[in-house]
Formats: structure tokens, C-alpha cells, sequence
């Protein structure tokens, strides 16, 4: 027994040291942003009457980024008239296309779930939770070693999502964030 232990470990450590003799390292950072932006939410009331609602969003992300590759979990609150309220929480991967050492470029899908209650004409109901996907792209400008700023636009399909006769189809936004980065061990 203790000579098949031996054996498993010496084969383990011989796989497994050129990739810690390697010179070649992963660069990562962790990454935490606060995001701002403008929203259009589709709303359609139950009975054919189409809306847009134009308000603003707030929300928080957290994530990492290696050289071509970054990923985060967020969180966002929108202020809709007629919804009491509007969250979602989720998750975006976005491709980095890096063109220059102060800019680079990126798309991505996200994905995740959005609450609401809806509050229309005194009467309130219980909050509804459904998934969302979608797309993203813009630009991440590099404005220290430590901070990024991104500007973008973030499209987001709602499934179903349905409280006091309001249903919710889609949002679609365009954010700034602030980015703080810092590399991870």
C-alpha cells in the first residue's frame, strides 16, 4: 500500500512539474465595479396597451479578467414608475478583443433572474421572478493600473415576466462603470 502511494505521488508531482517550472504565468485580476446607467424597459399591459419606461439603474458586479477573458456576478436596481420594483442578478461573459495597451473592446452574453412587484392604482402584488438572457458590448478604457472605466450597452430578454397585469419583455441599457482591479495570487 504505501509503495502504490508513493508511486501516485511521484506520478503526480512528475505531470505536474513543468507546469511549475513553467516562466509563463496567467495574468488575473479581481475585479469589483459600480455601474450606472440609463434603462428602457418594454412593458406591455395585459390587454394590448404597449409602454417603454425610461428610468435609471443601479447596480454592483463583482468578477476576474485574464488577458482576453472576464466574468461577473451582478447585481442591479432599476426605478420604474410603475413597478414597485425591478432587480436582477446574474452573470455576464464578455470576449476581450485588446486593439491597444489604453483601450480595449469586448462583447458578451449574460444571463441570470429578474424580480418584480408591480404597484399600479393602489393595488400591490407579490414579487415575480423570472429568467432573463442576452447580449453586451463596448469599451473598457484603462485610466490607472488599478481602475478601468467601461462604457456599453447591455440588451436583456425577459421571460414571462408578469405582476398586476404588467409584463415585462425586455430592458435594454446603456452603462458606465467604474472598475477596480487588482491582481489575484
Amino acid at each position: 500500500m504505501k509503495n502504490s502511494l508513493r508511486k501516485i505521488v511521484l506520478a503526480a508531482m512528475m505531470t505536474v512539474a513543468p507546469l511549475v517550472a513553467s516562466e509563463y504565468t496567467f495574468q488575473t485580476h479581481s475585479l469589483f465595479a459600480i455601474e450606472g446607467g440609463m434603462s428602457s424597459i418594454n412593458t406591455e399591459y395585459i390587454g394590448g396597451k404597449y409602454d417603454d419606461k425610461e428610468m435609471g439603474n443601479l447596480g454592483l458586479k463583482i468578477g476576474a479578467q485574464s488577458e482576453n477573458y472576464r466574468v461577473f456576478l451582478s447585481a442591479r436596481y432599476y426605478d420604474v414608475a410603475d413597478l414597485s420594483t425591478l432587480n436582477t442578478y446574474g452573470a455576464e461573459f464578455q470576449y476581450l478583443f485588446n486593439f491597444s495597451e489604453i483601450a480595449n473592446f469586448y462583447i458578451g452574453a449574460n444571463g441570470g433572474v429578474a424580480n418584480a412587484n408591480a404597484k399600479r392604482q393602489g393595488l400591490s402584488s407579490d414579487a415575480q421572478s423570472e429568467m432573463y438572457y442576452g447580449g453586451d458590448a463596448g469599451f473598457n478604457i484603462h485610466a490607472t493600473e488599478l481602475i478601468d472605466l467601461e462604457i456599453g450597452a447591455r440588451y436583456m430578454a425577459i421571460q414571462d415576466l408578469i405582476t398586476n397585469n404588467v409584463s415585462v419583455d425586455s430592458i435594454t441599457t446603456v452603462y458606465a462603470s467604474v472598475i477596480i482591479k487588482w491582481e489575484m495570487d
